[in-house]
């Protein structure tokens, strides 16, 4: 009996015992010729809390547990029933936007449909620009601190002719910086995140190839040498696919809580009251 009155405080079954009164109690407002002051648990119910419970436990519940989560389940639906006749649910934002959930989680379950593999070659296909390659860039950097021992723009044009002849090595040149000297493959974003968006913003016109500066970062002042600019580009098809069917997924669900609004929202004709300063109400939705 302890280990039955343990499991009973568990809020993960609490959680499960109200899906299944919410799901009777839909059953029993929607065509359930049950009077209202009865309650009745179906052996369909009573299959339908073991499962649950056998779901989550990996075992099937003992006679016990079963008569607990009965008693769990009458216990739930007569303080729903109750609340319900109270208007305790009437304007409760929470109780709305819980309902509001559901509904369009039932929208989000009729759109749970797997694509296929020409669906998602097409969706690509109609949005190129979520599944391309970003355009990228690589350069090596010299760096001087700013402060009192920042160099002056003579040293500074001194040593960029030097590097841009190669007399002078990059990787003894200038002062050591903590976020490195040599960046592959980093887009706009990444370099404005690291040297902030006026550096990014220059670099983004740089001439590969040479020696170019002096630029101003956060850090101080640099040397650059831009090594390669790749544009975007098209990525094969396995490489996105899994992002293209996420997306997919995501905007089929969109579209289905959308249509379903709109045709709920058909039902009503909707007013809304004169505002302060407004010369007329506004209808906004007309009843079909």
């Amino acid at each position: 009996m302890r280990n039955v009155m343990k499991l009973l405080r568990e809020p993960l079954l609490h959680f499960l015992v109200i899906g299944a009164v919410l799901f009777g109690v839909y059953q029993w407002a929607t065509g359930d010729e049950t009077a209202p002051d009865e309650i009745v648990v179906s052996a369909g119910q009573i299959a339908s809390l073991q499962a649950i419970f056998s779901q989550t436990w990996q075992r099937r519940p003992t006679a016990k547990e079963t008569e607990a989560l009965v008693d769990e389940y009458i216990r739930d639906d007569v303080f729903y029933r109750e609340g319900i006749a109270m208007g305790l649910d009437r304007d409760d934002a929470i109780v709305r936007r819980r309902i509001r959930q559901k509904m369009e989680f039932v929208a989000d379950l009729a759109a749970d449909v797997q694509p296929t593999d020409a669906e998602l070659r097409a969706f690509v296909a109609d949005h190129p620009d979520r599944f391309s390659g970003k355009p990228s860039v690589s350069f090596t950097q010299v760096y001087f601190p700013s402060g009192a021992q920042a160099a002056n723009e003579v040293e500074v044009e001194r040593l960029r002719l030097a590097l841009d002849a190669g007399t002078t090595d990059a990787s003894t040149a200038g002062s050591p910086l903590l976020a490195g000297s040599d960046f592959r493959d980093l887009t706009k974003s990444e370099v404005a995140q690291t040297f902030g968006a006026d550096f990014a913003a220059w670099i983004d016109r740089a001439t590969p190839g040479t020696w170019q500066g002096p630029v101003i970062s956060g850090y101080g002042t640099h040397l650059v040498r831009v090594s390669e600019r790749v544009e975007a580009r098209e990525l094969p098809f396995e490489q996105v696919r899994d992002a293209a069917r996420r997306e997919w997924l995501h905007a089929r669900k969109v579209a289905a809580n959308d249509a379903l609004y709109k045709k709920l929202r058909s039902r009503y004709v909707i007013k809304v009251e004169k505002m302060p300063g407004a010369s007329t109400e506004t209808i906004v939705g007309v009843a079909e």
